[in-house]
């Protein structure tokens, strides 16, 4: 039975071909190990070899400082820097984001993760390439149907033209999905630490906290959307919702209620001790839709109004 050295030595060597020239994998090992044991062995290592750096990633700790890093310097178009970032967003232990406390009085975080929001359509027909889901795009100016809500003058429905101009800015944009934003449930005078702010109460609004990023890729703006497809508890599915009982903020006294709001021009504006205001606020419903890349490897939506 060949060693675990034996393995990595094969492992390493396959690796470094040239990928255009690279044998396939089976081929290669029939080659070396021409007994099938071996070759069922050299998979278990493998397999093994996986899931011990999977466990090594979960349990490597990330700091808030790094995290906002990350999110501050990545290219958003870049797939290999969004997996990243997925991965790092989706850990079984990560750490939450301060964002302040709004006019109010209200205290917020965001508790980290890569899916929250659903798009009206998952599955539009297009001709180029879907991203991963953790990046949608925002139709500000196309209002569905439900939930009802007074209609403002000249919105559709759903939007209904795919976008194949360069103007991928035009009332709406796309975003990575970056975390649940959370409010203090405690005494605000109780909030005097990170170690207060762990063992505290918090609770979700229902809101997801987003990063706009532009044709360019680079962060423009931290934004928070309403989730209008919440989990039923009960059939275990994510379902639309269709009554009036939506976007209310738990500071808001004057039961206004938004879908979409900017709460930063940056990610490092975020933090314990800021007042900040919920900027730029929608009161309708709106479009949520699938991005798309562009031939010169832009992400824009799939559709606008």
């Amino acid at each position: 039975m060949p060693t675990d050295a034996e393995f990595q030595a094969f492992r390493d060597q396959f690796l470094a071909q040239e990928r255009s020239t690279r044998p396939d994998l089976g081929e290669a090992l029939r080659k070396i190990w021409p007994n099938k044991a071996d070759r069922m062995a050299y998979f278990a290592w493998s397999s093994a070899r996986a899931n011990k750096r999977l466990e090594e990633r979960e349990m490597t700790n990330i700091s808030p400082e790094e995290l906002t890093e990350m999110l501050t310097t990545m290219n958003f178009n870049h797939d290999i820097a969004r997996g990243k970032l997925v991965n790092t967003l989706e850990r079984s232990v990560v750490p939450w984001l301060p964002v302040g406390r709004d006019r109010a009085g209200a205290i917020y975080r965001i508790v980290p993760g890569a899916y929250g929001l659903l798009p009206d359509q998952q599955d539009p027909e297009t001709d180029r390439e879907l991203v991963s889901m953790n990046v949608l795009g925002i139709n500000t100016n196309v209002q569905p149907k439900i939930p009802s809500r007074s209609r403002k003058a000249n919105f559709s429905e759903q939007s209904t033209r795919s976008n194949e101009s360069d103007d991928s800015d035009y009332a709406g944009f796309v975003f990575h999905q970056i975390g649940n934003l959370e409010f203090w449930g405690d005494n605000p005078d109780d909030l005097r630490s990170y170690e207060d702010a762990a063992n505290g109460k918090w609770f979700p609004t229902h809101f997801h906290a987003v990063i706009r990023f532009g044709r360019n890729g680079a962060a423009n703006g931290v934004y928070v959307i309403y989730d209008f497809y919440p989990e039923n508890e009960y059939l275990e599915e994510r379902q639309k919702i269709d009554h009036d009982n939506w976007g209310y903020l738990p500071s808001d006294v004057t039961d206004d209620q938004i879908t979409f709001a900017k709460i930063a021009d940056k990610i490092t504006d975020l933090r314990f001790g800021r007042t900040f205001d919920f900027a730029e606020a929608l009161d309708y419903p709106v479009e949520l839709v699938r991005a798309v890349k562009t031939p010169e490897n832009a992400i824009i939506r799939v559709t606008v109004a």
